[in-house]
């Protein structure tokens, strides 16, 4: 184990101990902040005896997390070519540019030109021993035609049990982050877990994905308030 890792795998231990709320800005998934991801969970889960949910909810925060960093890049890489991404036209015609330019070398670049702007994926986790919640948010603003994509692939994620028959219903028309909605309701439903519990909230300037897991029957949900 790194000097880094080892670092970061204690600072979340004594947080945790200590009953702290959990934190973790970042500009783009690295190695590191996947290793963050990971222990964060497992040591929660561990606290509050649900461990083989780890493997879910790890898979979750990760795909939420790189979904964010992505959108801020994208926002980035649209103010660079000098689209409105509020614009229906400029918006059609950048997101086929940025697919087809989109690479782990861009990824990279664009993360740190994330930094230097002030965009940032903030990933939370608030737990009691009744349940957790997890949080990713972003701070760019969201395309209408992202929203409505976003909103039909939830709508769509939640007729479905299985992830491979998804797929196959809507192999023409399925983009990775609309795959990874649908995945996320799927494994939710999988552990028992209500995928109402899953919540995108779209704010003028930030994206929130929240994700409530009830441990008892006296967590409180947010949606409930």
């Amino acid at each position: 184990m790194s000097a880094e890792i080892a670092e970061i795998s204690e600072n979340i231990r004594l947080s945790i101990e200590n009953g702290k709320i959990l934190a973790l800005r970042t500009h783009r998934i690295t190695k590191s902040v996947e290793v963050y991801i990971q222990s964060a969970i497992e040591l929660i889960l561990d606290k509050c005896k649900h461990p083989t949910l780890v493997p879910m909810l790890y898979t979750v925060i990760k795909e939420l997390s790189i979904n964010a960093c992505k959108a801020n890049q994208k926002r980035i890489f649209f103010d660079e070519k000098g689209y409105d991404i509020k614009n229906p036209a400029d918006y059609a015609k950048g997101i086929v540019e940025y697919k087809e330019l989109f690479s782990e070398e861009m990824s990279n670049e664009y993360g740190l030109k994330a930094k230097k702007k002030g965009y940032y994926c903030l990933i939370t986790f608030n737990y009691t021993i009744d349940g957790m919640t997890l949080e990713v948010i972003n701070n760019t603003p969201i395309a209408k035609e992202e929203e409505t994509s976003l909103r039909e692939k939830l709508e769509k994620g939640m007729g479905y049990e299985d992830i491979a028959q998804f797929y196959m219903d809507n192999a023409d028309n399925t983009e990775g982050a609309g795959l990874g909605l649908a995945l996320i309701l799927i494994m939710l439903k999988g552990e028992g877990i209500d995928p109402n519990y899953f919540r995108i909230t779209i704010g003028e300037d930030t994206t929130t994905a929240r994700l409530e897991i009830p441990f008892t029957e006296n967590f409180k949900s947010k949606r409930k308030k």
